[in-house]
């Protein structure tokens, strides 16, 4: 059964009972009832029940994005802690594990699917209909597990040779030692299938796990965690703006490249995986479809720009140039974190972690873009192979 058909199917039960009891009669109409009652529980009792839980509205219940703001928010609250407990540091480094563009890790989707696994499939399981304070509480401590917060302070000892000037004008070098306190903070977040291992989770629910974060029930996903489905362009806009773009130019081909992968997932312990991408592995693979080679981080690929001597500014953009981002000091080129390929008239296709895949929108967060570029010369293919 389409399990999209949760939402009406309660609804439609008393209209078919009824046009079932005209045509069979009574004692018949009894037995289909309870028929789609065990139906109904069955799907309210397992792992799928998590698509209806925003439904239910009554008191103490509470809405599944809304959670997910709050958890997010505990955890900003956490690394701010963990800054002020560290007393006074002259650097603090961030490690993102798994993250090749050293950025926060977005793993929500894998989250609701482990939780809902969890919860329902365990030997005292739950149903997860019903997000109240008990749910949210066992929500919470699979957040946790799955998004590991680990940190301490190291001194470092920097020694360095000056030139010391003496009262008779001469001079002499000096070996001169510096100390650096530093807080190293690093942040594991774990795929379902890693949660699941360590759980130690059966393979009826492993294999459940895959069911909900597969295609067809991700716009669901999308929608349980208020995120828009939509990619930025109808079926009719895509053929549009692949007429627009200027013919026999590689940048032309990078951007339509990119569109083939609209919709694509998100994941950055995942690019490469399947169809999951992040926002530098796209640009790499979008680039490497047109034999020209570049680095995997969104970094490196900003630094090979420099390198190469194709730095661009926004007003020269054109079509299949890139946008680079820095959100936060990630310690990498430029402290950049985020990457997307310019596909003109304004907009710009990245993998974005907000909305969880690939769209195509306008460019945006002019004041937070570090650096522009072209991958290639014109005319020219180039790059590491």
């Amino acid at each position: 059964m389409n399990l999209r058909l949760m939402k009406i199917l309660v609804r439609a039960i008393a209209l078919l009972v009824k046009g079932m009891a005209a045509l069979m009669g009574v004692s018949s109409s009894v037995i289909i009832l309870l028929c789609i009652i065990m139906i109904i529980a069955a799907l309210l009792s397992s792992p799928f029940a998590i698509f209806v839980a925003d439904e239910n509205t009554e008191p103490g219940t509470q809405k599944l994005s809304l959670i997910v703001e709050e958890l997010d928010e505990q955890f900003k609250t956490r690394l701010v802690q963990e800054r002020q407990a560290a007393g006074n540091v002259d650097r603090v480094e961030m490690h993102y594990v798994g993250s090749a563009d050293n950025s926060r890790i977005d793993n929500w989707p894998e989250v609701l699917a482990v939780f809902s696994v969890k919860t329902s499939m365990s030997t005292v399981g739950i149903d997860v209909a019903t997000m109240d304070r008990k749910r949210v509480e066992l929500l919470q401590t699979v957040y946790w597990d799955m998004n590991q917060l680990d940190s301490h302070v190291e001194t470092l000892e920097l020694t360095e040779m000056v030139v010391i000037e003496q009262e008779d004008g001469s001079t002499e070098e000096q070996q001169v030692t510096q100390y650096e306190r530093v807080l190293r903070l690093s942040i594991t977040a774990r795929t379902a299938e890693q949660q699941a291992a360590f759980y130690d989770f059966n393979s009826e629910q492993t294999d459940m796990i895959n069911e909900l974060l597969s295609a067809e029930f991700r716009p669901m996903m999308l929608a349980l965690l208020g995120k828009d489905e939509h990619v930025g362009l109808s079926s009719g806009e895509l053929e549009a703006v692949r007429t627009d773009l200027p013919a026999g130019v590689l940048g032309s081909q990078a951007v339509d490249m990119a569109l083939t992968r609209l919709g694509d997932p998100y994941s950055q312990l995942k690019a490469g995986q399947g169809n999951f991408t992040d926002c530098s592995y796209l640009v790499q693979w979008v680039y490497q479809q047109l034999e020209v080679g570049l680095p995997r981080t969104a970094a490196e690929q900003a630094r090979f720009i420099v390198e190469i001597g194709l730095t661009l500014t926004a007003d020269e953009l054109m079509a299949g140039d890139l946008i680079f981002w820095s959100y936060e000091q990630n310690g990498r080129f430029m402290d950049i974190t985020h990457v997307g390929i310019y596909a003109g008239n304004g907009m710009v296709i990245d993998a974005s972690s907000s909305r969880l895949q690939v769209v195509y929108r306008k460019v945006f967060d002019a004041e937070l873009q570090v650096m522009y570029g072209r991958p290639y010369f014109q005319g020219e293919k180039t790059g590491i192979y």
